[in-house]
């Protein structure tokens, strides 16, 4: 098994559009790149950035040892070389694309003896939802579910559409952005979430964009988690008076998304979050092919 060497390039990801709750993403062109390869000296060995492990306790390496062990593959050693591009614990699905990039690594070192289907579930499994793993794999804006420990979902490449994205310099905890939701919800917030997430979808599938802006609103996440976010109403009120088509907080935050048209005043929105010094905006493109892999020659 020794000798064979892979690259993987693996998307960024906005999880919960709108109202679509731990269930509705999409991938942008922002990409981390990974090699991987098996050798014969033994232990796990990885480059990557300074403050990350360089140990089987980095979570690409620690993913690829999971699935070798799963799918009982013999190996002595393993070297993982990470480049980084997407900004870490900053809602754009940093974590998801380690995952990702572990299990499809280690499916193709062990012989490529898993299915997609078998891939996207377990990559499901390790991070919790499918609304991050789920469009890494298969690009595009995806609505999945889990039913009886298999993701089932729908998938949609808008066209005419790009995605802005709004990352700070300061991080915020995935667990401290749970911590803040309540434990339940009215019956009133769970309808407005249901019919609101399904409009959305639909809008996207059907390029029906002008309903998006009633239709991208969420009640389950986004009041509990925007306090937790500086300037967050300001950077929103922003992005709207530049003309998106609608603005949704990104994963657990605290990167800010939102869907725009060629109608969109970049310029505008440039002017208005001059004052907040810690706020970078970027129009991606939406990535239609999500995690590519494949061998690297000697």
């Amino acid at each position: 098994m020794t000798g064979n060497k892979y690259k993987i390039k693996t998307p960024a990801t906005s999880a919960n559009i709108g109202a679509g709750f731990d269930c509705m993403g999409l991938a942008v062109d922002i990409y981390n790149e990974t090699y991987a390869e098996l050798t014969d000296e033994t232990g796990v060995r990885v480059e990557t950035d300074a403050d990350l492990p360089k140990n089987e306790t980095n979570l690409v390496a620690a993913t690829v040892l999971h699935t070798l062990k799963i799918l009982k593959a013999d190996f002595c050693g393993l070297h993982i070389k990470q480049i980084n591009n997407i900004p870490k614990t900053s809602g754009l699905g940093s974590s998801a694309a380690c995952i990702v990039s572990g299990v499809m690594l280690g499916n193709v070192l062990a012989g490529g003896r898993m299915s997609l289907a078998a891939v996207i579930d377990l990559c499901n499994e390790l991070d919790g939802h499918p609304d991050n793993v789920l469009p890494c794999i298969t690009g595009g804006v995806t609505a999945g579910i889990v039913d009886r420990g298999h993701v089932r979902y729908a998938r949609v490449v808008p066209t005419g559409l790009k995605v802005l994205t709004l990352t700070p310099d300061f991080p915020l905890s995935t667990a401290l952005s749970r911590k803040v939701l309540p434990a339940t919800y009215s019956r009133a917030d769970a309808v407005y979430n249901l019919s609101h997430s399904t409009l959305t979808f639909g809008a996207l599938a059907t390029g029906e964009y002008s309903l998006l802006k009633a239709a991208a609103d969420d009640r389950i996440h986004q009041p509990y988690r925007k306090g937790l976010i500086e300037n967050y109403s300001e950077i929103t009120a922003a992005v709207r008076h530049a003309g998106a088509l609608c603005v949704w907080l990104s994963g657990a935050g605290p990167s800010i998304a939102a869907f725009i048209d060629g109608a969109f005043d970049e310029r505008k929105l440039a002017e208005a979050i001059k004052p907040y010094k810690k706020w970078r905006y970027r129009v991606c493109g939406i990535d239609a092919q999500g995690a590519v892999i494949r061998p690297i020659n000697r």
